[in-house]
């Protein structure tokens, strides 16, 4: 019986388990008893056929910066939607540019982030990331209208340090000189 604990507890997580659970219930758009039923022994199965490394990723989450986070994401993502938009409509000349920009992290998962919430925001799109040095380098479009070089990278900058606030450690904060 020790074995079949030890084996189960290396590939459930609870927090998997959940998150997985309300995947399934969001697909079927209900919640009832079968739904949620079925989602869990899907969850359960998934993980066990399935399993993922441990990853401490969201064990320092924080629900206050990550609403923040999430919700400034939104506002640039629509700001920046329309600016595009207006552009292309309008026919206006514009001019692009790559920007090099230095991270203060330069952790995998902290550059990851940061990096796909900057990718997904129209006008901007990452060329290249340096893992080691903690740089990546964006191509901006209209370079001149979102403040120039030093705009785009005081808006990135931002970014990574609302990433950092929601995801990091105590730890990491300190080192990066990041305050809550």
């Amino acid at each position: 019986m020790s074995r079949v604990k030890a084996f189960a507890s290396k590939r459930l997580s609870l927090s998997m388990t959940l998150w997985l659970l309300v995947l399934w219930t969001l697909l079927f758009a209900k919640f009832d008893p079968l739904v949620l039923l079925s989602g869990l022994l899907v969850a359960l199965f998934i993980q066990l056929v399935f399993p993922l490394p441990r990853s401490r990723f969201f064990a320092n989450f924080r629900l206050r910066q990550g609403l923040i986070l999430a919700g400034v994401f939104l506002v640039d993502m629509v700001k920046a939607a329309v600016h595009v938009a207006s552009v292309v409509v309008t026919g206006r000349d514009y001019e692009c540019g790559v920007v090099r920009i230095d991270l203060r992290s330069s952790a995998d998962n902290t550059m990851a982030v940061t990096a796909a919430m900057i990718n997904l925001v129209p006008g901007t799109i990452v060329v290249e990331l340096k893992r080691r040095e903690g740089v990546i380098y964006l191509h901006v479009f209209d370079l001149e209208a979102q403040g120039g070089v030093e705009g785009v990278r005081a808006a990135s900058l931002a970014q990574e340090e609302r990433v950092l606030k929601a995801l990091a450690s105590a730890q990491t904060l300190e080192t990066v000189g990041v305050k809550l």
